[in-house]
């Protein structure tokens, strides 16, 4: 928006140079990008945000000054030129859609000259950009940039049956503009519309067929508001864009188009002749009146952190154009029509603070209190499980709950149990997920198919069964691995992830959660693993989960030809587990510590664990830690046994111990395991 300081002036006094006004314009809120000229011959260019249609013409602007010089605006409405005839004789107005167009206004001027404009109006348009065409367009124009109110002429020559109508055309239709083009318009469009065709395209752009031109010697000026809404919506899709438009999208002020109407009667009799007619037609059924808030001066300080004095407020927004009402601790603020940006009080404090300056609002902190609401266990304890993975190298996946019927079968623990979706987006989203394997697979099967050989992805999310009341959701982990198990270098031998691999992953997240070792049979695991490298998981006796190698005949559905292994466990299970674990710490010992290996020769079906727990159950209170060392089979063994090795520290925290104390306890300890596992200490 450029605004040429005499123009201003022509409403307001200024005290300011071109500078200094742009310092305070800016500050305001309305940036202003550029400087041109100097003196009163300076053009202001001016960046206004859509929600401040009130500062799309010079007298917007000029009241926004006058508040900010700490004045009350000086407007007055322009008197009504006076005429001859009546105009219910020559013209005749209907709205059809008052929602659209609430308030519509004509008036007639006949025995005009069309003439290129005087050089003073023509001087004027071409600073703030328009272009002068003649003394009829041009005054419409300057009226539109001084008052920020759309006016549009017709050659009343054109005008069928000597009529206006304002309706939505119920059909399609292509409507030639003045610009040459061509409008594909649509049904509910708004037109201006004469006994028998559209004229104007409403609020947006007039029509070709009723364009004022040399030969015009009777206009019709039509001075209206539009709903907002309407024209945006018609000028978006149309992809016009015109002065006219721009200013209506963002809202005029329905009780200023009678003094836009006599301001531009008045200029077009100066410069064009002719006589206008005596009065006007206003259709206006229902009044917009202006907005009433109440704005609590305490609602002022708790948003800006000052206290602005009763008066001083009242002050401001009177010169804005507010009409104040006082009350005790408040005040009545009527808004004017003008201002369609204000809505909620919020919005008036922003305008007292604008004005007041927000350079005097001191920069200060708010108090805050840190009460930061407190995480809940179970969402620690999967963070701690999504770090530890992560940490390990793993990525974390997320997928759609859906899969297909073909694939939830395979993982599924009771396939008569799936939850079918009755309408589904395609086959492939056909059921709620039973298991996460399905979405790690097809993960996996993305990247290993694009060159990706050592690939780690795990995913910590919820499936889906029919349980005895219908269908039930509930948390799972699932980790799916292949290829090697750390990236190649030239000082260790590549090796590849297998069966132990995910077992000390699980490992490692119980010791990460604070839980005791989980335990690992092998037994009732699911079908699609190989026996040889599978194993339940289980956690004091429950069974949880599963670990192993997937079976190659189901990764031929997924085309993977690399060995595959992944485990899943119940985490509602696991993460419960861990939310009941109550943590306790002790010092290290300061004492030495004694250090014993220990062989047993055990049956070959015996877990390791089993042999584990029976030596810290021991109740020896110097043992403090069992280390596996070392596993043996064959030789001069028998097939079905195997021989475990064993690292065990023993420590006092009262004090050193000695080596016939250790001795004596180790070789009870052998006593107590040969006879309990049993087992027979290997030599």
């Amino acid at each position: 928006m450029r605004i040429a300081i005499d123009w201003v002036k022509e409403f307001i006094p200024l005290r300011w140079n071109a500078e200094e006004l742009s310092h305070h314009l800016t500050m305001a809120g309305l940036e202003v990008e550029s400087v041109e000229g100097k003196g009163d011959q300076t053009v202001l260019t001016l960046g206004i945000t859509p929600n401040r249609g009130d500062c799309l013409s010079i007298l917007g602007v000029a009241r926004e000054i006058s508040a900010l010089q700490g004045k009350p605006f000086p407007f007055k409405p322009v008197p009504a030129p006076k005429g001859e005839g009546a105009i219910k004789d020559i013209l005749k107005v209907k709205v059809s859609d008052t929602s659209a167009c609430p308030r519509y206004m004509a008036r007639v001027i006949r025995g005009l000259k069309i003439a290129p404009s005087p050089q003073w109006l023509k001087d004027r348009l071409t600073r703030v950009g328009l272009r002068p065409i003649n003394n009829v367009v041009d005054a419409t124009n300057y009226v539109m940039w001084e008052l920020g109110h759309p006016l549009h002429a017709f050659d009343r020559r054109f005008l069928k049956g000597g009529e206006i109508i304002v309706r939505k055309e119920k059909s399609p239709l292509r409507f030639a503009t003045l610009d040459g083009a061509e409008a594909l318009c649509e049904a509910g469009d708004l037109f201006i519309c004469d006994g028998e065709r559209p004229v104007a395209l409403a609020g947006i752009m007039g029509g070709k067929n009723s364009e004022v031109s040399e030969a015009t010697t009777e206009i019709v000026l039509e001075a209206a508001c539009f709903n907002p809404q309407q024209i945006h919506r018609t000028a978006k899709r149309l992809k016009i864009k015109s002065e006219s438009s721009y200013r209506f999208e963002r809202g005029v002020d329905p009780n200023g188009v009678a003094n836009a109407l006599h301001r531009v009667t008045e200029i077009i009799l100066q410069t064009a002749g002719g006589k206008a007619s005596a009065d006007w037609i206003d259709i206006y059924p229902k009044k917009i009146k202006p907005a009433s808030l109440l704005l609590s001066l305490s609602e002022i300080e708790r948003h800006l952190g000052i206290e602005i004095p009763k008066t001083k407020v009242k002050q401001i927004l009177e010169w804005l154009g507010f009409k104040i009402g006082m009350k005790a601790k408040c005040l009545h603020v009527q808004v004017p029509t003008w201002r369609t940006d204000i809505s909620k009080t919020i919005d008036l404090v922003e305008e007292v603070a604008r004005i007041y300056g927000y350079d005097k609002i001191p920069a200060l902190l708010p108090p805050l209190q840190m009460n930061l609401p407190e995480r809940p266990k179970e969402r620690s304890v999967e963070r701690q499980a999504v770090q530890c993975l992560t940490s390990l190298g793993f990525s974390e996946t997320c997928h759609l709950n859906f899969t297909s019927e073909k694939k939830g079968v395979l993982f599924a623990a009771d396939p008569a149990r799936m939850v079918f979706l009755s309408n589904p987006l395609s086959e492939e989203h056909l059921c709620l997920r039973p298991s996460l394997l399905p979405g790690l697979l097809d993960a996996m099967s993305f990247n290993l198919h694009r060159q990706q050989e050592n690939v780690k992805l795990f995913e910590l999310k919820k499936i889906f069964k029919v349980d005895d009341t219908g269908p039930c959701e509930n948390k799972h982990l699932a980790v799916a691995v292949s290829g090697r198990e750390w990236p190649s270098q030239w000082q260790i031998k590549p090796k590849l992830v297998d069966f132990f691999s995910l077992k000390g992953l699980l490992n490692r997240l119980a010791l990460e959660l604070h839980l005791s070792p989980l335990q690992f049979m092998v037994r009732d695991f699911p079908s699609f693993l190989v026996p040889t490298a599978a194993a339940t998981i289980e956690y004091e006796n429950k069974k949880m989960g599963w670990v192993g190698l997937l079976d190659p005949a189901i990764l031929k559905i997924w085309e993977i030809e690399t060995p595959l292994y992944a485990l899943e466990i119940d985490w509602s299970l696991l993460s419960k587990a861990a939310e009941s674990t109550t943590l306790s710490f002790k010092p290290l010992s300061k004492y030495p510590y004694i250090e014993r290996d220990l062989a047993l020769i055990v049956d070959a079906r015996l877990p390791v664990q089993k042999v584990m727990e029976s030596i810290k159950g021991s109740n020896i209170p110097w043992i403090q830690n069992v280390s596996l060392f070392d596993v043996f089979k064959g030789g001069s063994l028998p097939a079905d046994k195997k021989s475990l090795a064993f690292t065990i520290r023993y420590a006092s925290h009262e004090r050193t111990l000695t080596n016939e104390e250790v001795n004596t306890t180790h070789v009870g300890l052998i006593s107590r395991l040969e006879m309990e596992l049993p087992a027979q200490l290997r030599k």
